[in-house]
């Protein structure tokens, strides 16, 4: 594969852009530290085409992978910067070293950001609608937006079109043809996102995904803060840890020019911008990184027409005007998320094992993966979650009945099953044949309301799986936090594994809170709340449920990681492993178990481990 190689470089064109000045450029920038990947951003002045067929020659020459960016989404008066038979002669110079077209941010343009940011004159080929009745029609519309982009660069003859994302809809971006996905670090939690972006390139098949270090923007707002430095480097190590197969530095190695301050690349600052792209060369130098990405055992799903970004504004699909289009409980639930990475208190009496393994799953990752991705995708995970918004449809239902039958761990609740795509409408369910197939309980259409808390059953159906149940129910309720609605369901071969209660008798009642069903090899659990896992009520409940997936599949792994919530660790083939301590002071105890063989081991700040267990 390609893409054994990683890439890391610059980008050119943040601050300034001069045609005649590109080479010199890339020849001190990139050349001569010896980098091996180059961006180069036009603007909106039509560039001469000679100078693409030059910058080609240069950068093939010297073996440096390139792409251009904003030539479709910026350029004034025509479709591109390009015609298709610069296309064909930069292929013909550069070949493998000429990845493609870039399109840039329409996440955060088209779908996510404050109704100040939003450019409609800027992509007036394709304007956005904010007056749009649902959220299907509201993602079939960004679809027609990027589309309108994508189309340009097949037309052209593009090798790839790739996508700088600053958000959490890079799947969208690729639904309408990239095919090279990238995300802007750190606009938002880069935890999350990046699961997002390797879940999302593995189930379309991208055989590259990167990270473009957007650091002097968003990396922190003071540029002299020592952790605001500190936080660069980290971003480079948890990026390389978590799979990136292309690094680039949007600026601040040749000038830092933002927030009121301007800092020259002879500065202390920009000198830190410069050290850390050298490191994290000499990183990928030294380093053989098995192929394929991190080990993941364990997936949320990305539900369809799900339109949270994890970064920018407070409405989703640009929908500014209608308090509905506000984030709400769907959108609140993906901070179950915010909340991986942090072990249990001591207090919480749901934390069971002979190891405290809370904080993350098996081997340290996550994917957030699409619901658009086929059955073969979804195996490759033990469990797979729902958190956000989901418009379940016939054919997602069975395909998740026929992931579970194979052998799959399920956890989802009603509001996901729900067919409907208008935000606040009424709740329509599949039809009951297909529920009972799936989770062996029929859907009787009563919705109960109630402040009740839920009783845990001592057993679960997974083993793995150990709830905070007593044998004899004579207990308190758990996890009440107000009113919420419940979907009254008839059990046909479910098990319930936990109801709704008031009273510490062990007198069950008739309204199951958590249900499974046993399908074929695998499992299937409900949780039968109305409300997103974001409803406050709704979220102690949920929450619990998916920090006990989350620990299970640990528990159930033959290598265990012990120690400080500020670690961050992956493993690859042949047990390679990664250990980052993200903490910017202190040093980090941790204990690796593989199967009958413990090593302590003690990680500096920002220290970066790599292991053969």
């Amino acid at each position: 594969m390609l893409f054994d190689t990683i890439l890391n470089g610059i980008h050119i064109g943040e601050h300034a852009f001069d045609p005649d000045h590109v080479i010199d450029e890339i020849r001190q920038r990139c050349v001569e530290p010896g980098f091996n990947f180059v961006t180069i951003r036009t603007r909106r002045e039509a560039v001469p085409q000679h100078y693409f067929l030059q910058w080609a020659e240069y950068l093939s020459s010297h073996q440096i992978y390139f792409v251009f960016l904003y030539t479709v989404q910026h350029v004034v008066g025509r479709d591109s910067q390009f015609d298709p038979e610069t296309v064909v002669k930069i292929k013909e110079i550069a070949g493998k070293y000429f990845l493609g077209d870039m399109i840039g941010e329409t996440g955060s343009s088209c779908a996510c950001k404050l109704p100040g940011y939003f450019q409609g004159k800027r992509i007036d080929r394709t304007p956005i609608r904010t007056d749009l009745p649902d959220m299907k029609a509201a993602h079939e519309d960004y679809l027609r937006i990027v589309s309108a982009y994508t189309a340009i660069d097949r037309k052209l003859g593009m090798p790839d079109i790739v996508s700088v994302e600053a958000t959490a809809l890079n799947k969208y971006n690729m639904e309408a043809g990239v095919t090279i996905p990238m995300l802007e670090l750190m606009c938002g939690n880069p935890d999350i996102l990046v699961s997002n972006l390797r879940g999302t390139a593995r189930a379309y098949g991208a055989d590259i995904w990167g990270t473009y270090i957007a650091h002097e923007w968003y990396g922190g707002m003071r540029h002299d803060d020592m952790l605001k430095r500190k936080r660069l480097e980290l971003s480079y190590k948890y990026a390389y840890l978590a799979g990136s197969h292309a690094f680039c530095l949007e600026s601040g190695d040749e000038l830092i020019e933002s927030y009121g301050h301007t800092y020259g690349p002879e500065s202390e600052i920009c000198g830190d911008y410069q050290k850390v792209l050298q490191q994290t060369m000499e990183l990928i130098r030294s380093d053989a990184r098995p192929a394929g990405g991190p080990k993941v055992k364990l997936a949320f799903v990305s539900g369809l027409h799900d339109a949270w970004g994890g970064w920018g504004g407070s409405s989703v699909w640009n929908q500014f005007h209608r308090e509905e289009w506000g984030h709400g409980e769907a959108e609140y639930s993906w901070r179950i998320a915010e909340e991986l990475g942090t072990r249990r208190q001591w207090t919480d009496i749901a934390n069971y094992g002979q190891h405290d393994l809370s904080a993350f799953p098996a081997y340290g990752m996550y994917n957030i993966v699409p619901i658009e991705a086929d059955v073969e995708t979804l195996l490759r995970y033990d469990y797979l979650i729902f958190l956000g918004w989901n418009s379940m449809t016939e054919e997602n239902l069975l395909k998740l009945t026929e992931y579970v039958r194979r052998g799959g761990h399920l956890l989802m609740s009603v509001a996901h099953l729900n067919t409907g795509t208008v935000r606040g409408g009424p709740l329509t369910l599949p039809d009951n044949s297909l529920l009972e197939t799936l989770f062996g309980a029929r859907f009787t259409g009563e919705i109960r309301r109630t402040n009740g808390g839920a009783k845990f059953r001592y057993e679960a159906l997974d083993d793995r799986i150990l709830y905070p149940g007593t044998k004899s129910l004579q207990a308190d309720p758990i996890y009440s936090a107000g009113f919420a609605d419940y979907a009254k369901f008839q059990l046909c071969g479910a098990y319930e594994a936990a109801f709704i209660s008031d009273s510490f008798s062990d007198d069950p009642s008739d309204l199951p809170a958590v249900i499974e069903n046993r399908l074929g090899a695998g499992v299937a659990t409900l949780v039968t709340g109305v409300n997103y896992p974001g409803h406050p009520a709704m979220y102690p409940l949920y929450r619990a449920l998916v920090r006990e997936f989350i620990t299970a599949s640990a528990r159930n792994c033959d290598l265990q990681i012990l120690g400080s919530e500020r670690l961050r660790y992956a493993v690859y083939e042949g047990n390679k492993l990664y250990l980052l301590n993200t903490d910017f002071d202190m040093p980090i105890i941790i204990k690796v178990i593989y199967r009958d063989r413990e090593q302590t081991l003690t990680l500096d700040p920002l220290e970066l481990r790599i292991l053969e267990v």
